[in-house]
């Protein structure tokens, strides 16, 4: 328990100095685009495909990786269904349904679930939680334009077809070419793996520091006003994880894909719905304030689902 606390303890404080650096002047809000740039185009592919091309194929890496997609689908479906349910309690304006419902059902189980998930967990996690990033990506670009217009009638074919090219990135591209390699069990040579391998450590600080970065720039009390929002934030960071255990702790599927599905269900909401909701004219500012204020709840909840789902799931 000393070793995961440790881990956490090292993760969330590199957040800790982005945030200080943002205030001090040292990183100003506009170096973030470019830290994003180098984290999301250079340094997380290089992690990608070394993460996963390393790993050895075997009978059950076939079967973790089926029994994970297929669980990230149903969890995206069933997270759908319980934060139209969670809108409804909360008596949200129709027109604010769909945002919602993707503030709590889109997790970001990429940017903050890469870097966290191998520092807390190891790569054979990491490399489910690739899986369903991929699946996170797929449902965002298409049922994600669906699940942002619920409760307005409205949806923009145009934009969904236009918008599928988000598809193609470099994480994405990394992501696939990874698991190509590691099921036609094709290895990169020596110095280029090692290169990849070295420039995709820098994943997990640079991520952390651009969270922290990012929450310089939040108006803490500006959403924490917005009780409906609060109120969804928790459900999200919380009820929402607790469902996804209670599901899968039961069912006989290997330990690592009950942990790595439940762990993807604990991050904060994905900033990619924020795009979704600009493109198709809903509430866009809601969607970013439910980013904001999840990132800044999950810096309390997720050590705890840490040291929880450690406990649980045996890990060291």
């Amino acid at each position: 328990m000393g070793l995961i606390l440790s881990k956490i303890a090292v993760v969330f404080s590199m957040a800790g100095i982005g945030l200080g650096a943002n205030k001090l002047g040292v990183l100003p809000t506009e170096s973030n685009k470019y830290l994003i740039s180098l984290l999301l185009n250079i340094a997380t592919p290089c992690l990608l495909i070394t993460s996963i091309a390393g790993k050895e194929l075997t009978g059950d890496t076939v079967r973790v990786t089926v029994v994970t997609m297929t669980g990230a689908i149903l969890f995206f479906l069933l997270a759908m269904i319980a934060g139209y349910g969670a809108a409804v309690v909360l008596k949200v304006p129709k027109e604010d349904r769909g945002v919602y419902i993707s503030i709590i059902n889109m997790v970001n189980n990429g940017f903050m679930g890469f870097p966290i998930t191998q520092a807390s967990f190891g790569d054979d996690a990491l490399y489910l939680m690739v899986l369903c990033n991929i699946i996170l990506c797929i449902w965002t670009y298409t049922a994600g334009f669906f699940q942002i217009n619920i409760g307005t009638g409205g949806f923009d074919r145009h934009t969904l077809r236009r918008n599928l090219k988000s598809m193609v990135n470099p994480c994405a591209v990394a992501s696939f070419l990874g698991i190509f390699l590691l099921f036609t069990q094709i290895r990169l040579p020596s110095f280029l793996f090692s290169l990849l391998e070295s420039v995709g450590q820098i994943s997990i600080p640079l991520s952390m520091i651009v969270v922290g970065v990012q929450l310089g720039q939040s108006n803490l009390r500006k959403v924490m006003v917005n009780r409906k929002l609060l109120a969804a934030s928790l459900f999200k960071l919380i009820a929402v994880p607790a469902m996804t255990l209670l599901v899968v702790y039961w069912l006989p599927i290997p330990s690592m894909c009950k942990l790595v599905l439940t762990f993807s269900a604990c991050f904060p909401s994905a900033v990619n719905m924020v795009a979704v909701a600009s493109l198709e004219n809903r509430n866009a500012t809601l969607a970013s304030e439910g980013v904001a204020l999840t990132t800044i709840l999950s810096m309390v909840s997720l050590p705890i689902w840490i040291i929880l789902l450690s406990a649980l799931f045996g890990m060291q």
